[in-house]
């Protein structure tokens, strides 16, 4: 019998996450190898298993390794060294999973960008990262030609539209260069010049991916490099926590895209590292969503928005017995969405689905708590990982808070990242050091129980999901619209959609000029500026352009302060445009 332990009402010390696991699990060996080479070691006995299922293309173990080694050595030969940065900008396609593992492969490190990123910010990030490898889908010649002219790349990598579900390698590279970019397909025969078939053996200390935090009031996102240890540590401490066997037959759905660190990191690789199948759905959303479900997701990663998707396009009767888990990240679900998406299965054949909250960063590769396989608190964002360390700190006072307090939750492990890619200072005031440890400020504030459950109360960023599952954050989006002539102020606000589920509506308070302007000859004004650049040579993306605009005389304040009342005007959006009416167009 194991003695029960005495808390202390203090997280740091009593570590609550920890009771009742093994000291094995409490204490993992993360091995010294790559995330390719894990795979390669984990699945040698089911390589004859599904590992990815996208659209037409399904893949068991074998192919993916060997299709991912064939690309390595294309990349080779296209004179990618280790340690280079390969920017990928493609939907969740599996070239897209095959470009991460060869260039882990070989040392080389991958980026994820989103597939809709404007010119201006792929170039931003081909010159920040000095990429000479730039992958894309369907873009087209003239854009990939600015590419190539404003930025140091060699050779740009592209995937048709008609090619995207062509698994056939070998097609000729000299017939499909043309001068500017070289066809996906064609890498098989461009592979060929490299006869080393040398398997690379890299640290877990080397470099294997950069993604991206969520972004700030600026609209500029960090570039977080995360490590092959960082990595493998996210999933050790995950499987260890959730308390799952190995389920080699099972299939997990990715809606979330790539560029997001829930999307690829804990929803895609986890996936693998598990020897699970992963359900890529590059083009989720009201059409798709039940051709993807009939693809019988045992679980499901996803948002309440996903859910909310669910539930508006699954039609009564629809057979769902084969989901038992729906893991929410990036957004969370409350109380009552809870209750209303575990009724929706129970009508659907599945009673005894997990629903549960997930919560992480991408400077903790989006694995900070975890909802799977333990007892299912609703309200919480699950348990604080098994492996690593966490507290509640008050940040005024840096000290840290009991049971039950809010504050700001801190957490330490080595899924930690490494560093903010070329901002040395700002890592340095990211990562805190406390009682000689690694820890870093998640952003959440809430309260951890005696168990290790979090409680988030709130996050220090605005955002939304539409039926995308692209989050959109409204502070950039006000920036932006606050540069136009005509606008003295701003604020962008989430507003529920019957078609989007989510979209912006913009108030704008105008300047004394163009008060005289006909209302609804300035929105159409408004409108077409956020269509176009800035001042400052920056675009909003197409989802992130308000549905609605509303000119007001000036924006509510909280009281007693100068900061904008959002709920107030969110309440204000949803009264006037919540089922999708007067939306604003451009001929």
């Amino acid at each position: 019998m194991f003695k029960q332990k005495t808390l202390t009402g203090y997280a740091s010390i009593d570590k609550p996450q920890n009771i009742g696991f093994s000291l094995f699990k409490q204490n993992p060996i993360i091995p010294d190898i790559s995330v390719y080479n894990a795979i390669v070691m984990l699945s040698r006995f089911y390589r004859g298993a599904d590992a990815i299922d996208c659209q037409e293309i399904l893949v068991n173990y074998q192919a993916m390794l060997d299709d991912a080694k064939t690309v390595s050595l294309a990349l080779k030969e296209l004179g990618v060294r280790k340690g280079e940065i390969v920017t990928v900008s493609m939907p969740n396609f599996y070239q897209a999973v095959l470009m991460f593992l060869a260039c882990n492969r070989i040392g080389a490190v991958t980026t994820f960008l989103n597939s809709f990123a404007t010119d201006e910010e792929v170039k931003y990030y081909l010159n920040l990262f000095e990429s000479s490898i730039f992958v894309n889908y369907n873009r087209n010649k003239d854009s990939n030609l600015c590419m190539k002219m404003q930025t140091n790349v060699r050779t740009i990598i592209t995937l048709s539209k008609a090619r995207k579900n062509v698994l056939d390698f070998n097609e000729n590279y000299k017939k499909s260069y043309d001068g500017v970019t070289v066809d996906f397909n064609s890498l098989g025969s461009i592979a060929s010049y490299q006869a080393n078939t040398f398997e690379w053996l890299h640290s877990s200390k080397e470099n294997a991916l950069i993604l991206y935090t969520s972004g700030s009031s600026t609209g500029k996102s960090k570039a977080v490099v995360l490590t092959n240890e960082n990595v493998l540590a996210a999933g050790t401490y995950l499987k260890n926590s959730s308390n799952l066997k190995d389920n080699k037959d099972k299939r997990t759905l990715v809606c979330v895209p790539f560029a997001y660190p829930y999307g690829f990191g804990t929803s895609t690789l986890m996936t693998l590292l598990s020897g699970k199948t992963a359900i890529l759905a590059p083009d989720i959303g009201a059409n798709t969503i039940l051709y993807y479900l009939r693809k019988r997701p045992e679980m499901i990663f996803g948002s309440p928005a996903l859910m909310e998707l669910i539930k508006r396009n699954v039609p009564v009767g629809e057979d769902l017995s084969y989901v038992h888990k729906f893991i929410s990240g990036g957004d969370f679900f409350r109380i009552k969405p809870y209750q209303e998406a575990k009724e929706f299965f129970r009508e659907h054949n599945a009673p005894g689905i997990e629903i549960g909250n997930g919560s992480g960063n991408a400077e903790t590769m989006s694995c900070g708590t975890n909802p799977v396989g333990i007892k299912p608190k609703p309200g919480t964002a699950g348990r604080v990982l098994v492996g690593t360390e966490a507290m509640i700190i008050d940040k005024d006072t840096m000290e840290e808070k009991r049971y039950g307090e809010e504050g700001s939750l801190f957490v330490s492990g080595r899924h930690l990242f490494k560093e903010y890619f070329k901002e040395p200072k700002m890592t340095e005031e990211a990562l805190i050091e406390i009682n000689g440890k690694r820890y870093f400020d998640t952003g959440m504030i809430g309260f951890l129980d005696e168990e290790g459950y979090f409680t988030p109360n709130k996050r220090t960023s605005r955002f939304y999901i539409p039926s995308t599952l692209d989050k959109v954050y409204p502070d950039p989006v006000q920036t932006f619209i606050s540069t136009f002539e005509p606008v003295e102020d701003c604020a962008v606000v989430e507003t529920p959609d019957e078609e989007m589920l989510f979209v912006g509506t913009a108030y704008i308070v105008l300047n004394d000029k163009y008060k005289s302007v006909l209302e609804d000859d300035i929105k159409d004004y408004i409108l077409e500026l956020c269509r176009n650049e800035n001042s400052s040579g920056k675009k909003l993306r197409e989802i992130e352009i308000p549905t609605y605009i509303e000119i007001v005389d000036q924006l509510p304040r909280r009281q007693g302060t100068d900061k904008i009342d959002y709920l107030t005007l969110e309440k204000l959006a949803k009264e006037k445009y919540g089922k999708g009416s007067k939306r604003i167009t451009l001929e």
